[in-house]
This record gives structure tokens, C-alpha cells and sequence, in this order.
């Protein structure tokens, strides 16, 4: 299977994973889209932890990516590579070739900030938080979830305004040049898009426990 096929097998099972979870255990009821956003960024810092692990290997195949124009998305893989280390290793060297190259930068620490301060504070929070629907304690996920979606949209914030900066800036790895253009809003760069989810789904996360899921916190008190 291409790199394509790969990156929806491994979809596909997030969300049986998830939903066999929901159903098996019976959660406390908060909306669906909430849950699978907390799970799948539990799942984010679980590729984020072998990133940092594997920074060097994640340059050596990023570098072979750009050396021979080359794309994950029309490599054939196998099922094994479907494990989160080699995903991981997979998918953050295709970001590395093409999005943002600090992600290969042995000597720059700040993809290792970036995704090191993700995992640490919203995946770990977001664990917490589906911990506490499975104990049924709605107090502590407000808590939990509040902190992760929090954390992971000032992260998104401020990610995205130091990598604006970084593509203006001559001496970046990132700047826009000839040999590696952003284009208009970034197409030439597209999967930097995929930044966008982490910036909205939080914001949905934080309403929806606001104006949506309001009603499960103030039912413990009656």
C-alpha cells in the first residue's frame, strides 16, 4: 500500500480503537466529536514521542525524500509500518522534506520544544481526560480537557506565528525561496494545512464543554 492507504489503515484503526472503547466501557456521555479529538490527540503524543526519539533517523530519510523529489504518498509500504514508531518516522519525515524543515534541523530544538511541550502538557491531559470519563468523573475531565485544548491551542497559536516569521526570515531553514516556495496561503507547502485542526478542533473542544456539555457537570450537583 502506498503512503496514502497507509495514513487511512491507520485511521481506520484509531477509530475502531476508539469507538470499541466508548461502547465497551460506557463513558460518560459528552459529544462524539470532543471524545475522538481527545483520543486522537492522545494518539498525536504517542507520534510525538517517537519523533523525539528518532529525530536523526527522521533527517537521514527527510533528506533522501528532498535529494530524490520524492513523496511517502506514492511509496509502498507494508502493514508493519503501521506500528507508531514507524508511522511516526514515515509521516514526520514527508512534514520535515516539505512543510516545515526545522523538523530536520539537528542543530534547531524547536520542533523538539514544539512537540515535546504537545505531548507532555495535551497528550498527557487528554489521557487524563479520558481516564476520568471511564471513572465517570466529570469534574476532573473538565479539568483535563480544559488544560489539553488549552495548552494544544496556544501551541497551535504560537506555532504558526514563529513559522510565519521563519518564512520571511533569509536566514531560516523555512524561508520562502525558490527551492522551497510556500505559495499562496501555503498550497505550495500543503501539509502544513493539516496544522488547521489544531487550532479549530480545541476551540470546539472548549466550547463544547462550555455550551454543550454543561448540562453532565451541573447534573452532578442535583
Amino acid at each position: 500500500m502506498n503512503g496514502i492507504q497507509l495514513a487511512l489503515n491507520e485511521l481506520l484503526i484509531f477509530f475502531i480503537g476508539s469507538y470499541y472503547l466508548k461502547n465497551t466501557l460506557i463513558l460518560l456521555n459528552i459529544d462524539v466529536i470532543s471524545y475522538y479529538w481527545l483520543m486522537f490527540t492522545i494518539l498525536t503524543g504517542i507520534w510525538e514521542f517517537y519523533y523525539i526519539f528518532q529525530k536523526k533517523k527522521c533527517f537521514i530519510k527527510s533528506k533522501v525524500l528532498i535529494d530524490y523529489n520524492a513523496h511517502i504518498w506514492n511509496t509502498k509500504y507494508n502493514y508493519t509500518d503501521l506500528l507508531p514508531d514507524t508511522f511516526s518516522l514515515i509521516f514526520y519525515s514527508e512534514y520535515a522534506a516539505y512543510a516545515d524543515r526545522q523538523y530536520m534541523n539537528l542543530k534547531n530544538k524547536w520542533s523538539l520544544i514544539i512537540e515535546g511541550s504537545h505531548c507532555d502538557l495535551c497528550a498527557i491531559f487528554s489521557l487524563i481526560s479520558v481516564i476520568s470519563l471511564i471513572k465517570k468523573n466529570i469534574i476532573l475531565y473538565f479539568i483535563a480537557s480544559s488544560v489539553s485544548m488549552g495548552s494544544q491551542l496556544m501551541n497551535s497559536i504560537l506555532y504558526m506565528s514563529e513559522y510565519k516569521i521563519q518564512t520571511k526570515d533569509s536566514d531560516n531553514i523555512n524561508y520562502n525561496s525558490i527551492n522551497f516556495p510556500t505559495g499562496f496561503l501555503l498550497c505550495k507547502r500543503p501539509f502544513m494545512w493539516i496544522n488547521i485542526f489544531w487550532t479549530i478542533m480545541p476551540v470546539y473542544v472548549i466550547y463544547s464543554n462550555i455550551f454543550m456539555n454543561k448540562d453532565i457537570y451541573l447534573n452532578q450537583f442535583i
